[in-house]
C-alpha cells in the first residue's frame, strides 16, 4: 500500500468519519450511528459513507459501494468494528468488505456486543487483511452510548411522534387533528412508518381518525399495525382491521376481553393477544412492547393519542421524540402526554436536540434523557 496513511492522518479520518456517523442520528436506531471512509492504495479518498436508516446498509457498504474498484488494495476506516453476524435486518458486513480487496481495516473502537465482539478481527485476518481497532477509541466510544445502553434490552427502540399547534395542542377542543401538519411533515411520517417495524396506537386514535397506519412513501414498506384496546372495543369496520389480512395488525387487549369481540376480529383477519391488566381498563405498556420484542420487533413508532404517549412516557420506555410543530393556534384542546405530569424541576429535557424545517412546519427531534432532570 504506497499510500498507506500514518496515524496522524487516520486520525483525522475517524474524527471525519464521526462527523458522517452523526448524519444519521434519529433514523437509524436501535443500531449505532456508523461512518465510514475508504481510501485507494495511493491514499485519496475514494468513498464515504454513513449508516442513513435502519433496516437500510451499513456505513462500510455504502462507502465500499462509491468508491467501487478503487477500493482494492485500500484502507477502509470506519468508526466501529465491522459486524461479523447477520442482522434483523442486513447481511454481514465482513464478507462483503473482504470481497471488495481492502487490504487494511482501521476501527475507532470494537463491537460493545460480547456476543460479537473481536469476531471481525478474527475473519479478516483470516482473510489476510490487517486490521488495526481503537484508532480514537473513546469519541467513537462515546457516540454509540445509547447503542451500549440498549442492548440487552428487552424492549423495542421506541419513536414517539406526535404533531401539534404551535400552543401545544394535538386535537382543536372538538377532538379535531386533520390536519395540523402540513403536506411534507405527513409525506415524512409515512417515511419514519417505513422505517419501523411496527406502528403502535391506542383505540382512541382508531377510533378518532380511522386511519390506515400503512406506509405510503416510495419504496417503503408495511409496518406490522399494533392497536392497545384493552377491552376489544374497536370496530370491525375499521381500516386497520379491514384490511388485516393484507397489512398484519395485531390487537393487545387485557385478559377477560370479550369472547365473542374477540371471534369476530379474528374473524376479519386480526390476531389477538391477551395481556394481564394493568389497573382498571389499561394495557401495560411495557409489556405489550415486551411481546412485540419477543416478535422480532426492534424499532417502534409511536403515533398514538396523549393518553397512551402519556402512559408510554411514565413508564420510562421511549427512547426518542419526534414532534411536527405547526404554526396554527388551537386555544384549546388535548395535550400530546395526557395524564399525570412532572414538576418542572423533575421534568424529561430531551438530549441532542435538533430543529429542522419541514414545509411550513418545525420538526424537533430528540433522545428521551438518559438520568433524570436536576
Amino acid at each position: 500500500m504506497s499510500g498507506s496513511p500514518d496515524r496522524a492522518r487516520l486520525e483525522r479520518l475517524v474524527a471525519e468519519a464521526l462527523a458522517l456517523a452523526a448524519h444519521g442520528r434519529f433514523r437509524v436506531e436501535p443500531n449505532p450511528i456508523v461512518g465510514a471512509i475508504v481510501l485507494d492504495r495511493d491514499g485519496a479518498v475514494a468513498g464515504r459513507g454513513f449508516h442513513a436508516r435502519w433496516g437500510g446498509p451499513h456505513a462500510e457498504i455504502a462507502a465500499l459501494a462509491e468508491a467501487g474498484e478503487r477500493a482494492r488494495g485500500g484502507t477502509l476506516v470506519v468508526t466501529l468494528e465491522p459486524c461479523a453476524n447477520s442482522g434483523k435486518k442486513t447481511p454481514p458486513c465482513v464478507p462483503a468488505i473482504v470481497a471488495t480487496g481492502v487490504a487494511r481495516v482501521v476501527a475507532g473502537t470494537g463491537d460493545p456486543s460480547p456476543a460479537t465482539a473481536g469476531r471481525a478481527a478474527n475473519e479478516l485476518a483470516a482473510a489476510g487483511i490487517l486490521y488495526e481497532c481503537g484508532m480514537l477509541d473513546e469519541k467513537c466510544r462515546a457516540s454509540i452510548a445509547r447503542f451500549v445502553r440498549h442492548l440487552g434490552s428487552d424492549r423495542p427502540w421506541i419513536v414517539a411522534k406526535w404533531a401539534m399547534s404551535i400552543d401545544g395542542r394535538i386535537a382543536d377542543a372538538a377532538g379535531a387533528s386533520r390536519w395540523i401538519s402540513g403536506d411534507r411533515s405527513r409525506e415524512l411520517v409515512h417515511e419514519l412508518r417505513g422505517a419501523a417495524d411496527a406502528v403502535v396506537v391506542g383505540r382512541g386514535t382508531i377510533e378518532a381518525d380511522d386511519p390506515s397506519l400503512t406506509c405510503r412513501a416510495p419504496g417503503g414498506r408495511n409496518p406490522l399495525r399494533v392497536v392497545l384496546d384493552s377491552t376489544l372495543a374497536v370496530s370491525p369496520e375499521s381500516k386497520v382491521v379491514a384490511t388485516a389480512r393484507e397489512t398484519p395488525t395485531l390487537l393487545i387487549c387485557s385478559e377477560g376481553a370479550d369472547a365473542s369481540r374477540r371471534a369476530e376480529l379474528e374473524r376479519r383477519g386480526a390476531e389477538v393477544v391477551e395481556l394481564a391488566w394493568d389497573g382498571p381498563g389499561q394495557v401495560d405498556p411495557a409489556a405489550a412492547m415486551r411481546v412485540l420484542h419477543g416478535r422480532g420487533v426492534r424499532r417502534v413508532l409511536l403515533e398514538s393519542g396523549g393518553r397512551v404517549a402519556g402512559a408510554f412516557a411514565r413508564a420510562g420506555i421511549v427512547d426518542q421524540v419526534a414532534v411536527f410543530s405547526a404554526p396554527i393556534l388551537l386555544g384549546a384542546g388535548p395535550s400530546p402526554t395526557h395524564g399525570g405530569g412532572w414538576p418542572i424541576e423533575e421534568a424529561p429535557r430531551l438530549e441532542d436536540v435538533r430543529v429542522t424545517s419541514v414545509g411550513e412546519d418545525a420538526l424537533i427531534e430528540g433522545y428521551w434523557p438518559s438520568r433524570p432532570s436536576t
